[in-house]
């Protein structure tokens, strides 16, 4: 059944359009993840389908029947209540907490009550006990701890006050309320923000178990690929429906843009010739010139005339260069530990990072990842231990928090003043160079004397990748360096940072990214060595676990990648082998021994070729148990 529908939707603000002519229609039980560059308006569509906007122009229909129940998460909307954690949860089962009374009372009442009253209290008793477990009466207290534990909250912080707790706290309680109540229809903006790997790993599992219909805008490629079977791109004023998901649709929607592109050139051929035809017989100027020329004239007004494709891909390229590449030890860390008062995030860390390594740093929300890196690049000093920067390699940090901007200053000035401090009068970076490349980072006109104070995350994210282009450091060290950025962003962050020829230290909980980038990962956890009582020291048994564990999904991952490549050849090569076999029953090729020879070689190395294929497929399915 149709939850919502739209028809020929549009929406305007201020005369500009944000959606045009949206003709899409959301089933029960679809899922669908939303997709789309930074202001594309994403959110914007979702809240017309709520009914906080109303169209200009167009319908949109919806069906009280789903839309009655639904649970919203706004991004990065947090939870407020003066209640404490667990009280908080609690609220949401009132009617059974009631029925729970209701139950407890009747079965105090038939412990001092008549024969006569007991066969009353006792039929009453049945109908509240059989209704209060249909309603999971037995289950709700379970359910509510495993959303709290599942969203990082351990037994002892349920006490807390929630008006304490920190901004990304509260947006996981407000996401943990949201799965407690299992509506009919989920909508969710960017649910994975503030969440560790373990804690969406556990979302995804229970979003997997969801039953209703799910609408979900996200950047995480990994967590759309795990939840959804549709993706929605909202792109140029316009929606379009792929019914696969996040992977999928990138191969359908490349698919889509070169058939447009290639129906585009078809037609403009077309159309020339046929202007050309006109203008000859013009020339002529004769009756029988004259009427064909009118006749390819109508021709060419009744055709549906194709819209130049937009480009493919406008997203600024980055590139970062290196001054001095320096040394093959970058980096050493021996027995680095940190802890605040009685707090220790992490002890006895110890590992190396050589020239051209691309190192991520893992583990658990809390474990230290984002200290370390303040660590080594000067912003804490460690509790004990060391660590040494290789000789000549300078480095350049990327913060989560963004803090290494000026907010009092604008875009302008913030790069204008960082690509030339230290530079002699003769060697400044010019205000022209300056103002191209920030519009190749996306800031045009006025936009480059915005305060970065008034700045978007997207917009403060890309100033600041902007200030470590011009640094030219050969150790780039980055926090979170895709949070705020959208996919299109994000990919061409991945594609400067695989042709990157120095060392990456990197914090991220984009698994996409890190799966695409990673050639070295430090657990944190598994690389704290503890000393024993024999004096001895070893990594723990976990530890070694979990490299065990990464090692056989990285073997998986890469199968995966290496037969959806050999899949495609083999497509590919069908083609041309059907192509070979038409062009060999063609009569042009009967006296043609010489063509017919190269055709009958080609077809035996293609042959040769799809067996070779079919082999390793064969093996690669053996890995992935298909």
């Amino acid at each position: 059944m149709i939850v919502y529908s739209c028809d020929k939707m549009c929406l305007s603000f201020a005369g500009e359009a944000i959606l045009e002519n949206i003709n899409v229609t959301i089933n029960e039980k679809d899922r669908i993840g939303i997709v789309g560059d930074n202001g594309a308006g994403k959110t914007t569509f979702i809240k017309v389908l709520l009914g906080e906007y109303l169209p200009t122009d167009g319908n949109i229909y919806t069906y009280s029947k789903f839309t009655s129940d639904f649970g919203y998460l706004p991004q990065n909307a947090g939870l407020e209540s003066e209640n404490k954690v667990y009280d908080e949860f609690l609220n949401s089962f009132s009617h059974l907490i009631e029925e729970e009374n209701k139950i407890a009372a009747l079965e105090e009442s038939l412990k001092n009550c008549s024969q006569e009253e007991a066969m009353v209290f006792s039929n009453k008793l049945n109908v509240l006990y059989d209704n209060f477990v249909k309603n999971e009466g037995l289950t709700y207290k379970s359910r509510i701890e495993s959303i709290l534990v599942g969203l990082g909250f351990t037994k002892d912080m349920w006490s807390l006050n929630i008006s304490n707790l920190s901004g990304g706290q509260k947006t996981r309680l407000a996401l943990g309320k949201i799965i407690l109540k299992q509506p009919k229809v989920l909508i969710l903006d960017e649910p994975t923000n503030h969440l560790d790997a373990d804690s969406v790993k556990w979302l995804e599992e229970e979003i997997k178990a969801f039953k209703g219909t799910l609408l979900v805008i996200s950047h995480d490629r990994c967590f759309l690929d795990a939840v959804t079977d549709k993706t929605l791109l909202i792109e140029n004023t316009g929606a379009y429906l792929y019914n696969a998901p996040y992977s999928k649709y990138i191969e359908l929607r490349n698919h889509d843009l070169a058939y447009q592109e290639r129906c585009y050139k078809q037609q403009q051929r077309q159309i020339a010739k046929i202007q050309a035809f006109i203008e000859k017989q013009r020339q002529w100027n004769r009756e029988r010139n004259i009427i064909a020329a009118e006749s390819r004239l109508k021709q060419l007004e009744k055709m549906t005339i194709i819209e130049k494709p937009d480009e493919r891909d406008n997203t600024p390229d980055i590139s970062f260069e290196i001054e001095k590449l320096g040394g093959k030890e970058v980096l050493d860390v021996n027995n680095l530990s940190f802890a605040f008062t009685d707090n220790v995030l992490f002890e006895g860390l110890t590992f190396q990072v050589r020239r051209g390594e691309k190192v991520f740093i893992q583990g658990p929300n809390g474990c230290g990842k984002s200290t370390f890196l303040k660590i080594i690049t000067g912003y804490l000093k460690a509790t004990k231990g060391e660590y040494k920067i290789g000789s000549n390699t300078s480095f350049s940090y990327y913060a989560q928090d963004l803090s290494t901007l000026n907010e009092d200053k604008n875009v302008f000035d913030e790069i204008y003043d960082h690509a030339n401090f230290g530079r002699l009068a003769v060697n400044l970076i010019t205000p022209v160079k300056i103002r191209k490349a920030l519009a190749a980072f996306g800031f045009k006109g006025e936009d480059v004397f915005k305060p970065i104070s008034k700045l978007s995350g997207g917009e403060k994210s890309r100033v600041a990748l902007l200030k470590i282009v011009y640094e030219r450091s050969s150790l780039l060290i980055l926090d979170e360096p895709t949070n705020h950025l959208d996919i299109k962003t994000r990919e061409v962050l991945e594609k400067a940072l695989a042709d990157f020829e120095g060392t990456l230290i990197c914090v991220s909980h984009d698994r996409y990214f890190t799966q695409k980038l990673a050639t070295k990962e430090i657990n944190i956890p598994d690389y704290c060595i503890k000393e024993m009582q024999e004096n001895t020291i070893i990594h723990t048994t976990a530890g070694e676990e979990y490299r065990k564990n990464k090692e056989e999904r990285a073997k998986i991952r890469k199968a995966e990648t290496q037969k959806l490549k050999l899949e495609k050849e083999a497509d590919s090569l069908c083609t041309e082998l059907c192509e070979i076999e038409s062009e060999l029953e063609s009569p042009e090729y009967s006296d043609n021994y010489e063509g017919l020879n190269k055709l009958y070689n080609k077809k035996i190395e293609i042959e040769n070729r799809m067996e070779e294929i079919m082999l390793t497929l064969d093996s690669l399915r053996d890995i992935l148990q298909e």
